[in-house]
């Protein structure tokens, strides 16, 4: 009867172990569609940019190229070879000093607030897109979260973590404990006694993570997409 019990208990650890392993894959798959929404929305970002910085050198480009054939026209050519190469290059750095000056100043003042109903409109589809990404994988977190063995869980919220679960499996299979509640016993008489297993207590575990994430999801999710702008 007893090992029975151990058996069942011991299993019933694995199975709420594999269910925090698939939670952490899940909100893993998450963070990696933010940041690809991220690098997406930074690279179309960064040719806007381009394409707005490159606008005040063309312009100039064209105006002295423009008036230099003009005066050529009516005065006649009176440059060398040499001057004439001597100002195609310093015009070339000209336009290059300017591209860089309107580039940066761009990629600074897109950093203000005033800036971010504009980058929310260029990034709109990408946000569409990453809206239904995330949908599928906060169901599948729904769904994880909602099962009877994590959300009736015979083991403690506070230790209901991959890491501690597998302490938890470590002292039931040899033998330290039969029982779940044995098993959680000894394992808060060594984070009291010892804190040997301090530094893997979380303030909050993933699952209660993702149970706080999934009560406003859109709302939450969107200040995981302003945190990531933030970021850049």
């Amino acid at each position: 009867m007893v090992t029975n019990q151990k058996i069942s208990e011991l299993d019933y650890c694995y199975v709420s172990w594999e269910l925090l392993q698939e939670l952490e894959k899940n909100a893993f798959s998450r963070n990696e569609c933010i940041r690809a929404f991220k690098k997406e929305s930074n690279d179309r970002q960064s040719l806007i940019t381009s394409v707005v910085a490159l606008i005040l050198p063309m312009i100039l480009l064209g105006s002295i190229v423009f008036s230099n054939r003009a005066a050529s026209l009516m005065y006649g050519s009176t440059g060398t070879t040499e001057n004439i190469w001597t100002r195609v290059v310093g015009l070339l750095m000209l336009s290059a000093f300017l591209f860089l000056i309107v580039y940066m100043l761009s990629k600074e003042l897109s950093k203000y607030k005033a800036f971010r109903p504009i980058k929310k409109l260029i990034n709109q589809d990408l946000e569409a897109n990453l809206r239904l990404e995330v949908d599928a994988i906060d169901q599948k977190a729904s769904k994880i979260v909602n099962d009877s063995i994590l959300k009736d869980s015979k083991i403690p919220e506070k230790f209901l973590s991959s890491e501690f679960l597998l302490v938890i499996i470590k002292y039931m299979e040899s033998g330290q404990a039969s029982f779940i509640k044995e098993a959680v016993y000894a394992l808060q008489l060594d984070l009291k006694n010892t804190g040997y297993y301090a530094n893997i207590f979380p303030k909050e575990t993933l699952l209660q993570l993702e149970k706080k994430y999934l009560l406003n999801r859109n709302d939450n999710l969107a200040q995981k997409i302003e945190l990531a702008e933030k970021n850049d």
